[in-house]
């Protein structure tokens, strides 16, 4: 049984439909089969994480603007911490293990 949190959670992902096109998920099947084949696991996440980035802010901006009622501080807090963890994950590429 789903509790009442659940409940507001599963409807949105339900109802919702967001639009990629196909040549970019090929694009990126592609990226991501390069790199398990040749086990650079850590690009291999940097890129997924570009990807959906890309995807969730720059593609489908109008619906979350939409969802957050025309305000575009929520983009700008998503785009701050969305670049601050791209910046973190170069630096932890770049260091040794």
């Amino acid at each position: 049984m789903p509790t009442t949190f659940q409940d507001p959670i599963s409807a949105f992902l339900a109802d919702t439909a967001l639009s990629i096109p196909l040549g970019q998920v090929l694009l990126f099947t592609l990226l991501m089969t390069l790199c398990l084949l040749f086990g650079r696991h850590k690009l291999g996440l940097l890129i997924s994480y570009t990807f959906v980035f890309y995807w969730g802010f720059v593609f489908n901006r109008s619906f979350f603007i939409d969802l957050l009622g025309n305000t575009s501080n929520g983009l700008y807090i998503y785009a701050f911490s969305g670049l601050v963890m791209a910046v973190l994950a170069v630096f932890g590429m770049l260091k040794r293990a």
